[in-house]
């Protein structure tokens, strides 16, 4: 504790790169450090120099290194050290430790925020994951994975590590159904389904009303189509021998054609940067040059944090979306929208709690029929789907906010202890 107030160390998240993991973080800031908790919130950044680089961190938060080299080479020897120090009833001056150690051992809550964790399409992230929880396992804090999806586990590599940290954990929720049935299979006591904690972030009406300002003259009077491409899509297609810069680049002439105007919008972005990783700038920008025509087209470059981006996303009047969070941005703010997603159950299962799985199509189906098709879907049958988002939101955003309640709830156990 600090002050007498909860104190949340979170991992496996950045306040740069992929807006979409930034949306939960911020949401769980939003929460968790306003009153009556005001509680502290360590972030132990995947991206502590471009983090450092933005504006000061909002009140009651600070950054800490949680990049993959950092948790491995430091913050778990660490740890290791300190546990065994422990046994021997030996303990230096917290100074000694440094200053991101500090702030782990001052937390009462260690929270694991990724979004997608323990999945056998990302094998590669298994072991990062695993550092991500080590922490909290080996210093026995409370500790909790935040709404996020979750398995299958069927590889043998991914089940075995996956199982040994869940089963650690005080708390565990999955996204939707289907990452619930995935981690039950496990053998996991008690998991708690709940939607995504980004369904909760809290725009301030001035950002709403700046951005509405700033776009007013671009978009007033227009029919606005919102496009978000995603690089994991873009791989996938690859692999598979699917031109997706092609495809978008037909779709987009279909969509001038007819007269809409176009809002490329990256919603994961490391401007300056070459990388595909969390990057989907470098599409966006192949994808515009591709283009015959570049009349009705406008591309986002700007760096907006995730609140402007929720509300850019609601300005258009109908949206196809591959990143993740646009697609939940787009049921926050009653945007219509089509999705063409990697992992099928990470879209879908979401879109189950607003009776709008069927309007979402794998990368591996992606062509420009099929995108032509869910478009004018959702043209048609856009005041139904309105309904059904006015209809399901309320209830999903109550469900939403457990997610920092447990938080919450655990940082009270951890006091009692």
């Amino acid at each position: 504790m600090r002050d007498g107030k909860p104190v949340f160390a979170f991992f496996a998240v950045s306040r740069t790169g992929n807006r979409g993991a930034v949306s939960m973080l911020e949401s769980a800031i939003d929460h968790l450090t306003a009153a009556p908790a005001e509680g502290w919130v360590h972030v132990f950044t995947v991206y502590p120099k471009q983090d450092a680089r933005l504006a000061k961190p909002r009140p009651r938060v600070d950054l800490r290194n949680g990049g993959p080299i950092r948790l491995v080479l430091w913050l778990i020897p660490m740890c290791m050290l300190w546990r065994v120090l422990k046994i021997l009833r030996i303990a230096p001056p917290p100074r000694w430790w440094g200053r991101d150690m500090q702030a782990l051992l001052e937390s009462d809550v260690c929270v694991m925020a990724g979004g997608t964790t323990f999945t056998d399409a990302q094998k590669f992230k298994v072991i990062y994951n695993v550092a991500c929880a080590a922490p909290a396992i080996i210093l026995g804090k409370r500790s909790m994975f935040y709404s996020q999806t979750m398995g299958p586990f069927n590889h043998p590599f991914n089940r075995f590590w996956a199982k040994w940290v869940l089963s650690r954990m005080d708390v565990v929720v999955p996204r939707g159904k289907g990452s619930y049935e995935h981690v039950k299979d496990l053998g996991i006591s008690n998991p708690i389904e709940l939607p995504d904690s980004a369904f909760t972030l809290v725009v301030p009406r001035e950002v709403e009303e700046a951005i509405r300002a700033e776009y007013r003259p671009l978009l007033e009077g227009r029919t606005v189509v919102g496009i978000s491409v995603n690089t994991i899509v873009q791989g996938k297609c690859n692999a598979l021998g699917i031109d997706h810069n092609g495809i978008w680049v037909r779709f987009i002439g279909y969509l001038q054609e007819r007269g809409y105007f176009v809002l490329l919008i990256p919603h994961s972005m490391r401007p300056g940067s070459k990388s595909l990783h969390n990057n989907d700038l470098v599409p966006v920008h192949e994808i515009y040059e591709r283009l015959p025509s570049k009349e009705n087209i406008h591309i986002v470059e700007k760096h907006y944090d995730c609140k402007e981006l929720r509300v850019l996303v609601g300005l258009a009047d109908y949206y196809v979306a591959s990143r993740f969070h646009s697609m939940i941005s787009a049921l926050c703010t009653e945007t219509p929208v089509s999705v063409i997603g990697w992992g099928y159950q990470k879209y879908r299962e979401v879109l189950a709690e607003f009776e709008l799985e069927s309007y979402c199509r794998d990368a591996a189906e992606l062509s420009y029929e099929r995108l032509v098709e869910g478009f004018e879907r959702i043209v048609n049958e856009a005041e139904s789907i309105k309904a059904r988002m006015r209809e399901h939101l309320p209830e999903v955003q109550a469900r939403s906010r457990r997610n920092h309640e447990e938080a919450l709830r655990l940082a009270v156990l951890h006091r009692g202890k």
